[in-house]
């Protein structure tokens, strides 16, 4: 995954989100955010976004949940 051009504010953001969205979707949370990544009525830019969740919630573990343990 490429977070050499990433801010740490936005990893600290995606990071937030992702446990957000394992705490709604529990281990779902894969298919659901796939299905988004798929969904041609979204803007090419939600999709993108998803996308970069996505990466970010594969290596997801939910004992890591200080906001910053998720690359």
């Amino acid at each position: 995954m490429l977070t050499l051009f990433e801010s740490r504010d936005r990893r600290i953001k995606d990071a937030q989100e992702v446990v957000r969205l394992h705490d709604k979707y529990g281990d779902e949370l894969v298919t659901v955010l796939k299905e988004r990544t798929r969904d041609r009525s979204m803007k090419d830019r939600d999709r993108r976004h998803w996308k970069r969740i996505l990466r970010k919630a594969r290596s997801y573990k939910p004992e890591t949940r200080n906001g910053t343990a998720i690359h």
